[in-house]
């Protein structure tokens, strides 16, 4: 499969760490530019461009950045990305490191902020797992000891055209599984309900 990674921090790192080498085609990006990522590159095997190049580069396109940046994300960075690629989130709010968003704090779930802020549907993933449990904590399936990962988007299978274009987390449940890291929890939302605070889920949460 190919997918391509916004943000080459530790979730995002991690992530490619993981997925190179089980034969899935990496691009990653960072605010810096593809050249302070070619050490990172060679040693994980993957390719290293811009977040443009990043957003075009896969069946799934990773957005791992802190909430904070999100906004300075480049305008128009998914424009003409076929409606089938799955964007998935993997943030969390963290106010002493994003600085106050006004939204959020009146009560916006992150996951709608993010997606109106990218203009796609996302699905939120990867937010309530460790970086380094990415690596650690690897399991084959049927191990008893795999982690749960909840995995929740909105179900692609509705009335209106747009909504009809919402990628399923299947593909993404798909992927993190290959990872073998964890037991997947889709978490698809029933039509008209809200998407759950990814705060409920993520990690040192009940």
């Amino acid at each position: 499969m190919r997918i391509g990674i916004i943000g080459a921090g530790m979730i995002g790192s991690a992530l490619a760490r993981r997925l190179a080498p089980l034969g899935h085609d990496v691009a990653i990006a960072n605010s810096r530019g593809p050249e302070s990522l070619q050490a990172l590159a060679s040693e994980l095997g993957v390719r290293a461009v811009t977040a443009a190049e990043a957003a075009r580069s896969g069946e799934i396109v990773v957005v791992t950045i802190p909430q904070g940046a999100i906004p300075r994300l480049p305008r128009g960075l998914f424009d003409g990305v076929p409606a089938d690629v799955a964007v998935v989130d993997t943030g969390n709010y963290y106010p002493s490191r994003d600085g106050r968003i006004a939204e959020l704090d009146e009560g916006k779930v992150e996951s709608v902020w993010v997606s109106e802020h990218l203009g796609r549907p996302v699905v939120k993933a990867f937010n309530n797992i460790y970086a380094s449990h990415l690596i650690e904590k690897a399991r084959p399936k049927g191990a008893p000891d795999r982690v749960a990962l909840p995995v929740s988007g909105d179900p692609p299978a509705t009335t209106s055209a747009s909504a009809r274009n919402t990628p399923s987390v299947a593909s993404v449940t798909t992927t993190a599984d290959t990872l073998m890291t964890c037991a997947i929890m889709p978490l698809a939302r029933p039509q008209a309900r809200p998407t759950p605070r990814p705060s409920r889920i993520e990690s040192g949460t009940p």
